[in-house]
């Protein structure tokens, strides 16, 4: 099936509930829908690309850990992300290029305000033969 993201309803928040056929590309849907959220990445063309590494304890951390890290380059550095390539991937590791331009109001439409990406019903498991995630993010 590949990867593959989409929101969901939740009280003064928005989810993204995402899969993919390894781990790697659950992260990258999970980043590219955060990215969505900011500024349509039908807007964003691959200019450069910006490594990103993060570490932590376990997977769900590391996905929040990866999700702000991803926020983080579109919100404080204005790096637009057009699509997100997941290298290395572990349970305690991850490292990703990001592949967009810098944010040019004249082109680039802001969407959401992205205050924070939660640890509230967050998901991220093996079902069968994919991952799953689900995470929840403050607007």
């Amino acid at each position: 099936m590949a990867k593959h993201c989409e929101t969901f309803e939740h009280t003064a928040d928005i989810g993204l509930a995402a899969r993919g056929d390894t781990l790697g590309e659950l992260f990258e849907a999970l980043a590219e829908g955060l990215a969505d959220l900011i500024c349509s990445r039908e807007q964003v063309s691959v200019q450069e690309t910006r490594p990103v590494e993060v570490q932590a304890e376990d997977v769900e951390a590391l996905c929040v850990d990866f999700l702000v890290e991803v926020m983080t380059a579109i919100q404080v550095d204005r790096f637009l992300v057009a699509e997100v390539r997941a290298g290395a991937v572990s349970g305690r590791c991850v490292r990703a290029d990001l592949a967009g331009e810098p944010y040019d109001p004249d082109r680039h439409e802001w969407g959401h305000e992205v205050k924070a990406v939660t640890y509230h019903q967050l998901q991220v498991a093996r079902e069968g033969d994919a991952w799953v995630g689900r995470v929840i993010v403050d607007v």
